[in-house]
Formats: structure tokens, sequence, C-alpha cells
């Protein structure tokens, strides 16, 4: 037992100094478009389980019959370090969710927004205060997509985020002309359909923003096609920017669940009818 006494301290030395887990919670909806695309609840039904074994501590707000989801309280997000947002218009808040997003981002909560979650609504007070929130937004009427092949190209290979990932390709969507501001941290793009020179412009697809003294974003506009999620290069990326966007030391400290298959591996609305 006297040999057990040194051990046990040790042990519980080492556990005191080990970084409390990061708290995420998981903002969806209901699923918005055809087979295979903006599947919002398998996300959240296969990345839920994912962070989770990653150590983080992980919650998914109640939704309603339709998949719309509760938006979370100011007590859920007092427990929260970073909000994913991956939803159809995740810029859009009304008055009292916007107060409560105010507040979080305020004392330097954090945000990771996929795909549609960089949209904001057609009032220009919405698309403003969500491009001050996260760094960029959607622009009713301005901005554009364009769905299909594209190519994702790192301008940053030496950012935490990034490094070691190899430009690559896949069937998805690109949105583009979003209105961004000048302080976000590109970390890739992808060529758009608009012409430059003998080529195409390149717009930015990945970037970080931080607001001093306040809140991080990392903000990731693929994710329109469910399958690509289950892509290690994908995988890293979200991992590490919920990482970033959480200040963890390390932001490759879950590197190896990028290579955990997300099970079930087919999307929500591919599923065999009982």
């Amino acid at each position: 037992m006297r040999c057990l006494l040194p051990m046990l301290a040790l042990i519980s030395a080492f556990a005191a100094d080990a970084p409390a887990p990061l708290r995420v919670f998981i903002r969806c909806g209901p699923k918005t478009h055809g087979p295979g695309d903006h599947d919002h609840p398998a996300f959240a039904r296969d990345w839920q389980p994912l962070l989770t074994a990653a150590r983080m501590k992980v919650s998914v707000g109640d939704a309603d019959e339709k998949g719309v989801q509760t938006f979370p309280s100011d007590e859920q997000l007092a427990q929260t370090d970073v909000l994913i947002i991956h939803r159809q218009g995740g810029g859009d808040f009304k008055p009292d969710e916007k107060l409560r997003v105010e507040k979080f981002a305020q004392r330097g909560g954090s945000f990771v927004v996929i795909h549609a979650g960089a949209v904001a609504g057609n009032a220009a007070p919405s698309a403003d205060f969500y491009k001050d929130l996260v760094g960029g937004s959607w622009r009713q009427k301005v901005t554009k997509w364009r769905e299909g092949p594209m190519e994702l190209k790192f301008v940053d290979t030496a950012n935490a985020i990034s490094t070691g990932i190899a430009d690559f390709g896949m069937r998805d969507e690109i949105y583009y002309d979003m209105d961004l501001r000048e302080d976000i941290h590109a970390l890739a793009t992808a060529p758009t359909p608009k012409k430059k020179g003998e080529g195409f412009e390149e717009q930015t697809q990945l970037w970080t923003y931080e607001k001093p003294g306040a809140q991080r974003a990392f903000v990731f506009i693929p994710g329109h096609t469910y399958v690509n999620f289950s892509r290690v290069d994908v995988k890293l990326l979200l991992l590490r920017g919920i990482a970033w966007a959480g200040r963890r030391a390390n932001v490759r400290e879950y590197d190896t669940w990028a290579r955990v298959s997300l099970s079930p591996s087919f999307p929500s609305d591919s599923q065999p009818k009982k």
C-alpha cells in the first residue's frame, strides 16, 4: 500500500495538469436538399460520437419532428467553448438569439462554420452582423454558388490547421463573391467561374478570423455533399479548426481521429427503411 501512494500521487498530478475537455455544441438543422446533400442531421448523428470519442464534451440541441433545433440557451452557451454551425441560414438569428450569440462571442466563445452555415438572411443588418462575427458572410443577391467538381488550393501551408495537407479536389460546392473582412486569414482558395486573364479567379473557401479579446472563427465553405465528411483530409481540417477555435495548445491534438471511419457511413436520406 505504501508503494502505491507515491504512484497515485503522481497519477493525480498528471490528471490535474491535463487540459479540461473541449466543450462543443453542434448547431444543426433539418435536411434541406436532395439525396446526399445538406444532410445536417447526419452530421450531428455521426460527428457527436466522433468528437465524444476524441474526449470532447459534445452537446446537440433538441429538435422537433421537422428537425428544427432549439437554439442553445444562455446556460448551454456558458458551458460551450466552440459552437459548430452547420445548417441552412446559419447566420440568421432571432433578436434574443443574437443577444445570446453576442454575449457568447464577447466572453471568448468561438465558432466553426460549415457551408450553408455561412449564409445570412435577406436583411443587410443580418449579413453585416455575421460578417463581423465570423469574418465573412453570404450576401444576398451578390454571392453566388457553383456545385460540381472543385479544387481546394492551400495558400498557407505553414498554418497549424493546413500543414501537411495537399491540395485536393472533390465534388462539392463553392461560394464566391462573398462579403469578407480584410482581416481574415485565408487558408485555401478555389477557382470560381469568373474569368481572370487566361484562367479563372480564385477566391477564399477556408479562413480563420479572430477578434482580439473575443471570439475566434474557423470557416469551411465546402460541406454541401455529405460523403465528403468521410474524407481524411476534410476531417483533419475540421478537427484542427475546432481545436484552433477552442484555443487548444496543440491544434493537431485530434489528428488520429481523422482516420476513424464515421459510422454509419451512409447519409440519413439513404438509410434502409424499417
